[in-house]
């Protein structure tokens, strides 16, 4: 029997929680901020929409720790990875040690998937997860005056968390504003660093340096997405020849580059299909796409340094598609045109996509 979900004044009590915990508590590095949204992106991956508990190696949490401070640790230029500059300051003493840790991935590995591949993985995993249980893990609910035991506590497996009941489903259904909240407060902590100041300089892009997607990656996928679509776009299947590359799964739902989320659109399409989720047609097509053409997606996404997990962006959709349900959300068609959201969608995504363990610790 199915754990009930939260109640809406359970939601509203989640929400308050998070208010405070980014609000009063003591942020002295941007590892609390990294940790939320780890913890959100693992809700939506590996949780589910009732009430219960989820169980979370903290190695999985490490894992999201490289990810997210990958772009952090090359010097901050125009905005662009590896252009002239400064690596950003993240903690208000020494330089965050997550940083020294991605960067000796970084020399020997060019990119984030060469890089899990590699002999140095495991070392580099090591590392990362000894640094989110010794430095954020049990103080990010830690405020001033008290501590906030609202989202997990230790777990009775071994080198787990456990998220308590209802966290889970709380994250999936508020996971783009717990992320943007997270991140704009990472942002301003970043800019409030007197160490940062001469870097940043007077006019920056620095949310896109943080959390935007890389452009030169996107770049590197257009030719492979091009050749799986036969030179059509994705969406309209015109000819296609100038086109761009966009997430199919909006980044503004999800901001995480996974390479089988992308497609290759003309840009009317894209700016036309903007946030919105696209209609049943178009995720049936992106189906078929991914199980036709998977190996050449996950070379393509190799290639372009991408986080490759086939199976995961299916539970990333079946996630956004389910929420939207819940919303009467509609979908986008075609130019202007938009459609109610069906339960179409259950059967061309399948189940349990939302409902996959986390792997064990390493």
């Amino acid at each position: 029997m199915k754990t009930p979900a939260p109640t809406a004044d359970e939601q509203i009590a989640f929400l308050g929680q998070i208010e405070r915990l980014l609000s009063e508590g003591q942020f002295v590095a941007s590892y609390k901020y990294a940790l939320l949204v780890a913890l959100a992106d693992l809700a939506v991956r590996h949780g589910s929409d009732d009430g219960r508990s989820l169980d979370i190696p903290v190695s999985a949490l490490g894992e999201s720790f490289i990810e997210l401070y990958w772009r952090h640790a090359v010097p901050y230029g125009s905005g662009i990875s590896d252009s002239g500059g400064s690596v950003l300051v993240q903690n208000t003493g020494r330089q965050a040690a997550i940083l020294s840790v991605v960067n000796e991935l970084r020399r020997p590995c060019g990119t984030l998937s060469v890089a899990r591949a590699s002999s140095h993985w495991t070392t580099a995993l090591r590392e990362a997860t000894r640094l989110v249980e010794d430095m954020p893990l049990w103080k990010l609910q830690r405020l001033r005056g008290e501590t906030l035991q609202f989202l997990y506590s230790a777990s009775p497996m071994p080198d787990h968390i456990r998220l308590g009941p209802g966290v889970a489903a709380n994250l999936r259904r508020f996971h783009g504003l717990v992320v943007r909240l997270a991140q704009s407060e990472w942002l301003r902590f970043i800019q409030s660093l007197p160490a940062n100041a001469s870097i940043l300089g007077p006019t920056s892009d620095l949310e896109g340096f943080l959390f935007g997607s890389e452009r030169n990656s996107l770049l590197k996928m257009v030719e492979p997405l091009l050749d799986v679509q036969h030179g059509h776009c994705f969406y309209c299947g015109r000819d296609l020849r100038a086109g761009e590359v966009d997430h199919f799964i909006p980044w503004s739902r999800y901001p995480r580059d996974l390479a089988h989320n992308f497609v290759l659109a003309h840009g009317s399409c894209n700016r036309k299909k903007s946030n919105t989720l696209a209609a049943l047609p178009h995720l049936e097509r992106w189906m078929q796409r991914n199980a036709d053409y998977d190996d050449a997606v996950r070379s393509a996404g190799v290639n372009a340094g991408m986080v490759v997990d086939g199976p995961g962006t299916i539970r990333v959709a079946a996630w956004a598609y389910e929420h939207a349900a819940s919303l009467h959300a509609e979908t986008w068609l075609d130019s202007d045109r938009v459609e109610p959201l069906n339960d179409g969608w259950r059967s061309i995504l399948g189940r349990p996509h939302n409902e996959t363990p986390l792997p064990s610790s390493a």
